[in-house]
């Protein structure tokens, strides 16, 4: 999910800052765009690392449990945008910019978003067809979690128990 709602969030985020064209979302289409004014969210790279925190929390029917983050992973992107101005171009990044949240909820854990950098780049540097292009690098800092509940404790009656000769014993025994 996290791959899916990261994508899907930076092209909203794009589309906010002001690119009109298609968003490309491969680096294939990127490289066979024609146009000047553009925008593209590519999948970088993935990392994941051991964690094995835990966290106690309930849910919304007060029920509690306890999830374990299996693993850190981190995922970043290449977003770029291109336009025909320095201008033009800064304009949009930080309209993007500006408009990125701290972080994002998938599937109820807190992703923190991290930019990581820019490049920029102009016409004679690429093979992008804008005048002038950046690159950000875009990293969501989130994990692989595991769920688990609490055992139910079982209440046991006790009847039949006696007091003798100051021990208690349950039925005679």
């Amino acid at each position: 999910m996290l791959y899916t709602q990261a994508k899907q969030y930076l092209i909203e985020k794009l589309r906010e800052a002001g690119v009109k064209t298609k968003i490309m979302t491969t680096q294939k289409a990127l490289t066979s765009c024609r146009e000047s004014h553009l925008g593209a969210v590519v999948f970088d790279r993935e990392f994941y690392a051991r964690n094995g925190s835990k966290k106690r929390f309930r849910d919304e029917k007060g029920a509690r449990h306890k999830r374990r983050k299996v693993l850190d992973r981190s995922l970043s992107f290449i977003v770029t945008v291109g336009d025909y101005s320095d201008d033009s171009v800064e304009e949009i990044v930080e309209r993007f910019v500006s408009g990125l949240d701290d972080g994002i909820y998938v599937d109820g854990n807190y992703t923190p978003i991290i930019i990581d950098g820019a490049d920029w780049v102009d016409e004679e540097d690429s093979i992008l067809k804008a005048k002038v292009a950046v690159q950000l690098s875009v990293t969501f800092n989130g994990g692989v979690y595991k769920d688990t509940d609490f055992g139910q404790l079982r209440r046991v009656e006790l009847t039949g128990v006696e007091k003798e000769k100051g021990k208690e014993t349950v039925n005679g025994e």
